[in-house]
């Protein structure tokens, strides 16, 4: 394909700083020359961008969002924008044989270059403008090319919302250490009535290169200086300064040292509660999302026993679920997934503050359950007189609590209160993005006797993105069903602006290249074209057809 003639100007929403009234200038978007890419990179027209709620806090945090790397967004702005689909319209005389001009392509966003975080939309210009530079940190990062090629047969729409549905599906795959890590450092911190312990064979196995003990009894130093002869041993009265670990044990300790050393592990850290606990303790909640911390425990003094139960991030089969925010965009999505598979939950509960999203899923996914043979209810926190009663509710459905809760709402005071209802090997997904730093009260005892785990996770990888594709194009999976609202460049700040509150149960796509097309639910998309209606598919969804026809309206 030849390259099509080229715009001199383009438009682009940039955010200068934190706060609403620092994206784009006069609540427009900026008119910015088109972008002039190097040998080694590609220019790609922005055929559709997703909104998320992940904009709202980029937006909203500015520079002390942590993927942000610009120090000053008023002098150095970015574009945000993640969830992009885009096609090629010029490619760097390095890259003629590797790109073609026309080629389709979604981005992984979540991009690294050795070990870096160089997320798009975030320190990397993204998708929120007409025309984007796409360079060798995406070209060639740690994970190789993070450019997707997808089919002509996709509608950018639904390809938009490709990066939403990993999210989602990824989250459902996290993998937790069974045995400490190899080589890794450790930390035990001990109580005043720690009881005799012993490493254990995993303990040892593992080999670890540094240990540090806390206030540990004579003879466990000597254990584990015996166990792991290789490892430097730091001994010491009270806990080091800095430092992170991967394996922490907390042996029958007081609160108050526990608590610290409990926020005190590197990513994908194992924190082992050992000894008998009670009571609630303050926890990172937001780390467990970003930082991946499992917390696990024994009642057993063999300190490799905490290892290896309910390391699970599947809903249990058969099992009884909880989405608290389950009929909002992302959790809808969670929802479908619920109740679609015969691997799944046989009771879903659903809590959500809107009563319009909540019959809209109802509506939705009221079928699919029945068809599946799974019981789905609905509750609205705001439908009870107290939240006494609302919680009452909420247990009448789980008697013996709830074998996994999914929390999509970023609300750490509800971490701590919904996590009561936990059965005996309750999960808890925590895959809303409570900032990390963020803490919740959570029972010690549940986690250290009653098997109860909290999990989470952050973006997904290019491998997950991947499946999600084959998923699509294997018909296992129709993320259009997702799509709530569209819009076009003007109206994208508005967009943002209803994901922000709410306004439509679902997601929003914005085409930057069509910016006249004004922001319209879905329901109501076929007021836009004459004879709109009759492009839906069989299932009256959103199609090619249907782009093809919007496009050919408002596209420019």
């Amino acid at each position: 394909m030849e390259q099509c003639k080229l715009p001199e100007q383009i438009l682009a929403w940039q955010l200068f700083g934190a706060g609403f009234e620092n994206f784009g200038k006069e609540d427009k978007p900026s008119v910015l020359p088109l972008p002039q890419i190097a040998d080694d990179e590609l220019l790609v027209k922005i055929d559709a961008i997703g909104l998320c709620f992940s904009d709202v806090k980029l937006i909203r945090a500015g520079e002390e969002h942590p993927r942000v790397h610009s120090k000053n967004l008023k002098e150095d702005p970015v574009i945000p924008g993640h969830e992009a689909v885009m096609t090629v319209v010029k490619v760097g005389s390095k890259l003629e044989g590797q790109f073609k001009i026309g080629s389709r392509y979604i981005i992984q966003a979540d991009i690294y270059v050795n070990g870096k975080n160089f997320a798009y939309g975030y320190a990397l210009n993204g998708g929120m403008a007409q025309y984007s530079i796409i360079n060798q940190k995406v070209l060639n990062g740690d994970e190789g090319c993070y450019l997707l090629p997808i089919a002509d047969s996709i509608p950018s729409a639904a390809a938009a919302l490709f990066e939403p549905w990993t999210c989602v599906l990824a989250s459902y795959n996290i993998s937790h250490r069974t045995a400490p890590l190899a080589k890794g450092k450790m930390l035990f911190v001990f109580g005043k009535d720690s009881s005799v312990a012993e490493p254990g064979a995993l303990v040892t196995a593992a080999e670890p290169s540094e240990i540090v003990l806390v206030n540990a009894p004579a003879s466990f130093a000597g254990k584990i200086a015996q166990a792991c002869p290789k490892a430097k041993i730091t001994a010491a009265s009270a806990l080091p300064a800095e430092g992170k670990f991967d394996d922490i044990f907390l042996c029958s300790c007081e609160k108050e040292i526990g608590e610290k050393a409990a926020k005190m592990g590197e990513v994908n850290a194992c924190i082992s509660f050992v000894g008998d606990y009670s009571g609630e303790w303050s926890f990172d909640v937001g780390s467990i999302h970003y930082q991946g911390w499992f917390y696990q425990g024994t009642n057993s003094s063999d300190l490799s026993a905490a290892y290896g139960r309910n390391v699970r991030s599947t809903l249990k089969k058969g099992g009884t679920c909880w989405l608290p925010g389950g009929a909002g965009a992302m959790g809808q999505m969670h929802t479908q997934l619920a109740v679609s598979g015969k691997e799944g939950p046989k009771k879903v509960l659903v809590t959500d503050m809107d009563k319009v999203r909540i019959a809209h899923v109802r509506d939705f996914l009221g079928p699919i359950a029945r068809e599946n043979g799974v019981e789905l209810a609905f509750l609205n926190p705001a439908d009870f007189a107290a939240p006494a009663d609302f919680d009452k509710a909420v247990k009448a459905f789980a008697p013996e609590g709830f074998d996994d809760i999914v929390m999509l709402v970023p609300v750490a005071p509800l971490v701590s209160a919904y996590s009561k209802f936990l059965g005996k090997d309750g999960l808890m997904n925590i895959f809303a993005g409570i900032p990390a730093g963020k803490e919740a009260n959570l029972c010690t005892c549940a986690i250290a006797k009653g098997g109860a785990r909290f999990i989470g996770s952050s973006g997904s990888k290019t491998q997950d993105l991947r499946n999600t594709i084959k998923f699509v194009q294997e018909g296992l999976l129709k993320p259009v069903s997702a799509l709530a609202a569209i819009g076009g460049m003007n109206v994208l700040k508005k967009g943002l602006e209803a994901v922000a509150s709410a306004k439509f149960p679902g997601k929003t796509v914005i085409f930057p290249n069509c910016p006249d097309m004004p922001l319209t639910g879905v329901s109501d998309i076929a007021s836009l074209v004459p004879g709109l209606e009759k492009t839906f598919d069989s299932d009256g969804n959103y199609s090619v057809e249907t782009e093809k026809a919007l496009l050919a309206k408002y596209g420019k």
